[in-house]
């Protein structure tokens, strides 16, 4: 157990790079014992408690540290920021406060329960009267179609987003608002048209989401695909958006900006997660579960899918995602004994651990309610990024500001070839 004393920390059922002693958790945050109390239900801090002792995560304690060292100066706002930090970019397109999420100062979780569609949300981020996604009929010149092989439906987007560029000659002429949303309307609907096949039964006049589903060869699952694209349109600063606004700020046109956001979401630490997710709770099922999520722990390896540094008491767009896969009517056996699973691993990781589920997972828990391969669930949340990604090149384009921060230079000594440079 932890020497209460020292706040040594040697207890073996809890990793080390996971959980801090409460002595620990203090001596982080440059606080009382009697303070550490309050801190935890005033910043949602998650504790575990093990025999008499309480130990508290660490990332918890890292994202209040960062936080409170960026309210004393410059450097510490400027190193906090690129790591769940402080806000430095303003924005009307979305925010995350008191464990919810809202675009434009609309709630999307309640946005959602009474109704809203992708197309709702598109317009209320563009500012738009309306929206129609059509995509590009023609393109200038088609490439080949790669196999499946080898690639997965984000990787054939990226395809779909050049061929396209190419395709538009006035890609960077000037344009009017209303022509640039025309234009991003075509590219979003576009890079839906990647999803699974043409299957001719819907027209112009149904929702994205709808044609989306049906492509899939589920029709009826147009409810699944509509609740993952609007509460995955935006989400502050993530990665991706951060590299949109920096192509937007050096003049990219729409394409390259998007293109941007596009390349990085393909990260593994990004949009990609949900493939771990998915693996992790196969995985565990086959191990058994409680076996699986104790070794993890027991090891310091994280648990993908739980777990987010903005959302300390749970991801709010979860509840909904598994709401819509678990009250699905098209639920056959097999998927419904995986969907199983993601629950089962669900219970045993909030039992050990006290981890919420995060977006990753609700992506799983979609895809396995319609029988869909897990890397659908990273194209389908990427198709409903763009709408983001779009609205922040759209803002970014009314700033003169270019993104270009400084780096603190911890290299080698300076020198002028001659001698060492002293420092200034």
């Amino acid at each position: 157990m932890a020497r209460r004393k020292t706040g040594r920390f040697d207890n073996p059922a809890l990793p080390e790079e996971a959980y801090l002693s409460a002595e620990a958790s203090c001596r982080r945050l440059g606080i009382k014992r009697a303070s550490l109390y309050s801190y935890v239900g005033r910043h949602g801090i998650r504790t575990t408690k093990v025999g008499r002792n309480r130990y508290y995560h660490r990332s918890d304690i890292e994202r209040i540290a960062v936080r409170s060292a960026a309210r004393r100066g410059h450097g510490p706002v400027a190193a906090g920021a690129l790591q769940w930090g402080e806000p430095v970019l303003d924005s009307a397109l979305s925010t995350i406060a008191e464990g919810r999420l809202y675009y434009r100062g609309r709630d999307v979780v309640a946005w959602w329960r009474t109704g809203a569609r992708f197309e709702d949300v598109v317009r209320h981020l563009w500012e738009a009267t309306e929206v129609s996604f059509v995509p590009v009929a023609a393109l200038r010149r088609r490439r080949r179609r790669p196999s499946a092989g080898g690639t997965t439906p984000v990787d054939h987007m990226v395809r779909r987003l050049l061929e396209v560029a190419e395709s538009d000659p006035h890609a960077q002429a000037p344009a009017s608002a209303a022509t640039e949303r025309a234009r991003a309307a075509r590219l979003i609907a576009s890079l839906a048209t990647t999803l699974g096949k043409a299957t001719g039964s819907h027209g112009r006049a149904t929702s994205l989401s709808s044609r989306v589903a049906a492509r899939l060869g589920r029709a009826d699952a147009s409810a699944l695909v509509e609740a993952v694209l609007v509460l995955c349109a935006d989400h502050e600063l993530n990665v991706s958006t951060f590299a949109v606004r920096v192509a937007a700020s050096a003049g990219a046109d729409l394409y390259g900006a998007v293109g941007a956001g596009l390349f990085t979401f393909g990260g593994t630490q990004h949009g990609t997660s949900s493939l771990r997710a998915n693996q992790f709770v196969t995985s565990a099922c086959r191990r058994g579960v409680s076996r699986a999520v104790r070794e993890r722990v027991r090891r310091g390896d994280p648990l993908p899918g739980f777990g987010h540094a903005l959302y300390p008491a749970g991801d709010p767009r979860v509840p909904p995602l598994l709401e819509t896969a678990r009250g699905f009517d098209g639920v056959g056996v097999q998927a419904a004994k995986r969907l199983r699973e993601v629950d089962r691993v669900i219970d045993e990781v909030a039992r050990v651990t006290g981890l919420e589920p995060n977006l990753d997972l609700g992506l799983v828990a979609v895809c396995r309610a319609a029988g869909w391969d897990g890397d659908i669930g990273s194209a389908l949340f990427a198709l409903g990024r763009g709408a983001g990604w779009v609205a922040h090149v759209f803002e970014q384009r009314r700033s003169p500001t270019l993104l270009r921060p400084r780096a603190r230079y911890v290299g080698p000594p300076l020198s002028d070839g001659a001698g060492v440079v002293p420092a200034q």
